[in-house]
């Protein structure tokens, strides 16, 4: 299985925060006004979306 690589080591919505290498499953949102999954999730924008991240 290909691994996803960022192609930007920062976050586009908190800059500050880096990105991990080490996370599981991941959603995308087209469109969070209509959206059950981002309702549920609490995700205001569209993007891609990491569903579980491994801190170290």
């Amino acid at each position: 299985m290909e691994r996803v690589k960022p192609t930007n080591p920062e976050c586009p919505f908190c800059p500050g925060a880096h990105l991990s290498s080490d996370w599981q499953g991941y959603v995308v949102v087209l469109n969070p006004e209509r959206s059950e999954i981002s309702s549920i999730l609490n995700i205001e924008r569209a993007g891609n979306y990491a569903l579980k991240v491994n801190v170290r």
